[in-house]
């Protein structure tokens, strides 16, 4: 039996016990039986702790990881009666099945308070499963790794300091790295690692990202290039303000590194167009695997408004031939969780209004009382959605989507007869739901 486990620093402290996790929904059979193993080897004083995301989202991790027959078992929790010899209150515990009952095999106490995620991945040409663990505590984040034969126990070897990580096969050559972002007084770095075919670790060369970059926001992927895999990533800039660096892969010496596809500084002329608000994350909006990064302007007739008056127009920035182009224009509702997108012949014709919290697009004219009202989109509960539809105001309405108590309507003027109007069809392809 043979398997690795990664462990990771980061974040603030949750705490949680045994006695949320019995009381409705209770523990399965299977954890119960994990969980009595657990109190047989380490006693009762104890309580149960949760990742906070990711994949695996239970205190209890099951899974076959080293390709016999039986599963193995690994739980997160708390010792509650700590003795002098303890390093932390936070354990991780590993348990086999020896003819079908479940034993403790090793327990490790960690320096960090809470979970943060947990992976299950094979990484480079080794063939052993990793399993990759996220530990937060209050003053830093760090990796350590272990291997575990099932026969000797395992000494933890750090990986370093890091402030987000992921698991990707980011060159496509179907074998996975992991790829770890860390902070220091200038700046981010990133690096990838992975393990070779004789199971050493590998790390890549460390790549300076854009200067004066605080905190990572969010890392995704999405397409550019000839459908290359690219990293996005935003990132503070101050408390407010976000900015989006690319990265992609390479290979030099048979050794894969990483690349800014955008720039390697924050005077580069490209990269500072992406600066922002930090509620404008990066997206794939239109779901078609390349990524879209939001930039605010402002409609038609507020650019002389005071800015709490204005309404702004988002404008989604694609990376291509190593420029960002302007894909969309809309108006976009973080709160409300939607996107309408303006069509081509939109562009410079119309502005909106905002009622009620309701927002109504018109035919753009310098005297407001020239301007057409063209459709309404309203977001209300489901009673309140009711109503509107019985209403005498519009002749009728299109529910877009809905979810949970909430219902997306776009209502259509009595009189609707113009040249920027929009077919019922047209309405559903422009609208987004981005929750």
């Amino acid at each position: 039996m043979s398997f690795c486990v990664l462990v990771l620093f980061s974040g603030c402290t949750i705490v949680s016990g045994i006695e949320t996790y019995l009381k409705p929904p209770r523990l399965s059979e299977q954890h119960e039986q994990i969980y009595n193993a657990l109190i047989n080897a380490e006693g009762s004083k104890i309580s149960l702790k949760y990742p906070k995301s990711g994949s695996f989202l239970s205190a209890f991790v099951v899974a076959n990881i080293d390709d016999e027959p039986t599963d193995e078992a690994i739980v997160f929790y708390e010792k509650t009666n700590l003795t002098g010899s303890d390093l932390s209150t936070l354990r991780i515990n590993f348990l086999d099945q020896v003819n079908g009952k479940w034993n403790s095999v090793y327990d490790f106490a960690t320096e960090g308070t809470e979970v943060e995620r947990v992976f299950i991945s094979k990484l480079g040409a080794s063939d052993i499963t990793n399993i990759i663990i996220g530990i937060s505590s209050q003053t830093e984040k760090t990796a350590e790794l272990f291997f575990y034969d099932g026969k000797t126990k395992p000494e933890p070897k750090s990986l370093g300091n890091y402030s987000v990580m992921d698991v990707t096969d980011i060159n496509g050559d179907l074998e996975n790295e992991l790829i770890m972002i860390s902070s220091g007084p200038s700046g981010n770095t990133a690096q990838l690692k992975w393990l070779d075919a004789d199971s050493t670790m590998v790390s890549g060369p460390v790549l300076e990202l854009t200067e004066n970059t605080a905190d990572i926001v969010q890392l995704i992927y999405g397409k550019i290039n000839n459908d290359t895999t690219a990293v996005y990533l935003d990132s503070y800039i101050n408390t407010n303000t976000i900015i989006t660096e690319i990265l992609c892969s390479d290979t030099y010496n048979n050794t894969i590194y990483l690349k800014s596809a955008t720039a390697s500084n924050s005077d580069s002329e490209q990269i500072n167009k992406t600066i922002r608000k930090s509620s404008l994350l990066s997206r794939d909006i239109d779901n078609d695997g390349i990524i879209e990064i939001p930039i605010n302007t402002v409609f038609k007739g507020y650019e002389e408004k005071p800015e709490t008056e204005q309404i702004p127009m988002t404008n989604w920035y694609v990376f291509e031939d190593n420029l960002f182009v302007k894909k969309y224009s809309s108006y976009y509702s973080i709160t409300d969780g939607y996107a309408f997108m303006l069509p081509d012949k939109w562009i410079d014709k119309v502005t909106v209004k905002s009622t009620n919290d309701d927002i109504t697009f018109c035919s753009y004219d310098e005297k407001e009382e020239n301007q057409r009202e063209l459709i309404k989109i309203c977001v209300a509960n489901s009673s309140e959605a009711e109503e509107i539809m019985q209403g005498t105001e519009y002749k009728h309405y299109v529910q877009i989507h809905s979810y949970g108590d909430t219902v997306y309507l776009v209502c259509i003027p009595e009189t609707y007869s113009d040249p920027l109007a929009l077919t019922e069809s047209e309405l559903l392809f422009y609208f987004k739901i981005i929750l």
